[in-house]
């Protein structure tokens, strides 16, 4: 029994400081994009599943965002901008196998199509 309590504190300690990243990597997603996006827009970081921390994007005013939603093209562009650089710290704080995708919301409805896909997108930009 002596010996297995070393073990049992030991993953503790490691699962609570996966958790604690997951965390740092939302809050730290969800300020950097408030800080690039245009003011009025809105943003909404959380991890779905344990693979992908998704990013809900509003853009403001409705006007623009209707704009923007039958523009696919200046959407994914809009989207895409907002994506943190490869040397970004939040790289760092999530797994090689986990990405962060940009979903933007418009009029209530999402567009799985209109996701962007970070990882991608750092990628092609080195």
């Amino acid at each position: 029994m002596k010996t297995i309590i070393p073990y049992v504190i030991a993953l503790f300690v490691a699962s609570t400081a996966l958790a604690a990243d997951d965390k740092n990597a939302a809050a730290l997603l969800t300020s950097e994009l408030r800080a690039q996006a245009p003011a009025k827009w809105e943003v909404h970081v959380r991890w779905r599943e344990t693979d992908l921390l998704l990013a809900t994007i509003t853009p403001w005013p409705y006007q623009e965002a209707f704009e923007l939603w039958y523009d696919p093209s200046a959407l994914f562009g809009k989207m895409a901008a907002l994506c943190p650089q490869a040397d970004d710290a939040v790289w760092g704080l999530i797994a090689p196998n986990q990405d962060i995708v940009l979903e933007p919301t418009v009029g209530g409805k999402t567009g799985v199509e209109a996701r962007v896909n970070c990882r991608k997108v750092a990628a092609q930009a080195r």
